[in-house]
């Protein structure tokens, strides 16, 4: 599932690759695929505008039209964007194609049709509509020990928990968690001052860096985990033990029972 690192990158490429271009075509290959909205809006929405702005909070991207309306996108557990010239390119299971007028394409490209797309005027109201909390990436210290040490179940939930700090979900805890040497089961409220510290900490570097990383496994430290589950390796990075796995929230936790406590 994409991921704040994931969704990050996928706003810096459209900041790139998808603004100010005069939209020609928009065609939405899968209706359903649309929340709250006629398919015919979002065409009179798109269609011989542009798009001005991008901005990320959380899992979900926001693009601002010149006409004023903000397109809406949710990943889901398979979603991703694309920009491409060559309709050759367009990826497998588009479910939105833009045509802009100088013969480039942006999709929205969701395979298990579990991200769905969205307009609203207002992002602020939107935010507050669906419950989404604060960005990970913006929430200080203060804030993010309170949401922690207010938590009575397992730390890696309560990391996970889109309505207190958006933008975190399976594969990141296990690395954010890892990273700061506490086990997934570790209940919040019990994590002392130092173990709070290095929450946070590990939760922004390990953001950052994934994000600088393109969210790619392969380019990130030989430290971490993810790469490891990637490659299918079940050994630790840092003490060569084999990793374990529980069932904390519901999710299937990675974690080293020596390293993490």
């Amino acid at each position: 599932m994409p991921e704040l690192p994931d969704v990050e990158v996928f706003a810096r490429d459209f900041a790139s690759r998808g603004l100010n271009r005069k939209i020609e075509s928009v065609d939405l290959r899968d209706p359903d695929r649309l929340r709250g909205s006629a398919p015919q809006d979002l065409r009179a929405a798109l269609n011989g505008y542009a798009f001005e702005t991008v901005k990320r909070h959380g899992k979900v991207l926001f693009v601002k039209v010149s006409c004023g309306w903000w397109l809406v996108m949710h990943f889901g557990m398979t979603g991703f964007t694309a920009f491409y010239d060559d309709p050759a390119d367009e990826p497998g299971h588009a479910r939105l194609v833009v045509g802009f007028a100088d013969g480039g394409f942006f999709a929205f490209d969701n395979q298990r049709k579990l991200g769905w797309l969205e307009l609203t005027d207002d992002v602020r109201a939107y935010l507050r509509s669906q419950g989404i909390g604060p960005d990970a990436l913006e929430l200080d210290e203060a804030a993010f020990r309170e949401v922690i040490s207010g938590t009575r179940g397992s730390v890696k939930p309560a990391l996970m928990d889109q309505e207190k700090i958006a933008g975190i979900g399976n594969v990141y805890s296990d690395e954010i968690l890892f990273q700061a040497g506490i086990a997934p089961e570790h209940k919040g409220n019990q994590l002392d001052g130092q173990q709070l510290a290095r929450l946070f900490e590990a939760t922004r570097n390990v953001l950052r860096q994934a994000v600088e990383c393109r969210a790619d496994p392969a380019r990130m430290p030989d430290d971490w985990l993810t790469p490891r589950r990637e490659d299918g390796d079940d050994t630790c990075p840092r003490c060569g033990r084999p990793l374990e796995t529980c069932k904390v929230g519901g999710r299937t936790a990675h974690f080293c029972s020596h390293c993490q406590a």
